[in-house]
């Protein structure tokens, strides 16, 4: 049977939109990023002007497959313009400061459908371009098997493909919540020493946000450190973007009590440490943002001493994981026991438009190599500032 797809405008029908996402998060696990919590807090804090849809399927009257598509027209190097659709986004980078991560559509679980097909159909091709941001797992899976299929139409670029690194807290609790052992030499050794150093001022405590008012002002502590070391970096950092500040303030306020989101102070006698903003959903819990009090002290890390605390206080609370999400920083990579991979896709249709862009970035990419090459230099690109992806630092 086909499924029949009904469009509905977000942000004009939100009890419709509440009614249809709840019944699919009954059917489908979606994550945090897709849970209603942050969904709610996404199409209530966004200007009014936005153009947001609901694209509901249908079989037999019942909703077997939901996303959301923002649509937006963009021009990029003042030259090229396409109306873009993008899956549980807006497409614009300042409201997509938050960052979607583990995306993709809520499908019933024994429905079998090629996504890429059932996103076309259901926005009738109505765009030049579709930005699939923050795909992984199952989603991720789904749609690498249907991009085989869409090659002599569609243009698949991937923009970004990263491991998103994970603790399984079970490990430590069955090494004797001896989570050192599970790390290299080099890791234990700089945690221990960075220990030695924090508790020269006394023993280091983590506490944990009891209240929805001391969660707000452990985010505003949070954001100030981030603030200054980023801006001493000469980034502006992510709490520069008022929507940023906006969304996550709106979220605290309304669902800290409902226990998702974590708070914590690490410090000892004298000083702060760090400050981790984590969400808590499904058994997990997921590291969002961080900031760190840093000392003219090499061997002071505070991250990573935070990050510490903080995950032998989830596998005692019998977490089953604390994930960093996306990025290969490599204090990531070198706390984590596991992995899962995480893409971000654009799929542009193919158009002598199209063919000119790809065109003029690879010939531009082999000069810039060229250019590079001749003068000895190796230029790394910056990670973005959410999630801690960019506070390699620790």
């Amino acid at each position: 049977m086909k499924i029949e797809y009904e469009t509905i405008d977000a942000l004009q029908n939100p009890e419709k939109v509440e009614e249809i996402w709840r019944q699919m998060l009954t059917k489908t696990k979606g994550g945090v990023f897709l849970s209603w919590e942050w969904v709610s807090v996404w199409l209530s804090t966004l200007p009014k002007h936005s153009k947001i849809e609901l694209i509901a399927g249908r079989l037999s009257g019942e909703t077997v497959i939901a996303f959301f598509i923002g649509k937006k027209a963009v021009i990029r190097h003042k030259l090229f313009c396409y109306r873009t659709a993008s899956l549980n986004s807006t497409g614009d980078d300042y409201f997509d400061e938050i960052s979607i991560e583990c995306n993709g559509a809520l499908v019933q679980p024994d429905l079998k459908v090629n996504i890429i097909d059932e996103i076309c159909q259901a926005t009738k091709e109505n765009w030049d371009e579709l930005y699939l941001p923050g795909i992984s797992g199952s989603s991720l899976d789904e749609m690498e098997h249907s991009f085989k299929q869409q090659r002599d139409n569609l243009n698949i670029i991937e923009e970004r493909d990263t491991n998103s690194y994970y603790v399984d807290l079970k490990r430590i609790r069955d090494t004797g919540m001896d989570y050192l052992s599970l790390l290299s030499p080099n890791r234990r050794q700089q945690i221990r020493r960075s220990i030695r150093e924090h508790e020269k001022q006394g023993d280091i405590r983590i506490h944990q946000a009891e209240s929805r008012m001391e969660a707000l002002k452990m985010l505003d502590n949070l954001a100030a450190l981030h603030q200054k070391e980023w801006n001493r970096r000469g980034k502006p950092g992510a709490f520069s973007n008022q929507y940023f500040m906006t969304f996550h303030k709106t979220l605290i306020d309304r669902f800290f009590c409902s226990g998702m989101i974590q708070l914590v102070h690490i410090y000892n006698s004298t000083d702060t440490i760090g400050y981790l903003y984590n969400y808590v959903y499904d058994d997990q819990v997921l590291f969002y943002q961080c900031g760190f009090n840093y000392l003219d002290n090499n061997h002071a890390r505070p991250g990573l001493i935070s990050h510490y605390f903080t995950i032998m206080m989830n596998a005692k609370l019998d977490y089953g994981r604390y994930d960093f999400l996306a990025g290969n920083s490599r204090y990531k990579k070198s706390l984590a026991t596991d992995h899962y991979r995480m893409v971000w896709f654009r799929l542009q249709r193919k158009s002598i438009r199209a063919w000119i862009e790809q065109k003029s970035k690879k010939a531009y990419k082999q000069t810039m190599a060229l250019f590079q090459t001749k003068n000895g230099c190796n230029r790394s690109e910056q990670v973005s500032t959410v999630g801690g992806s960019g506070s390699d630092g620790l």
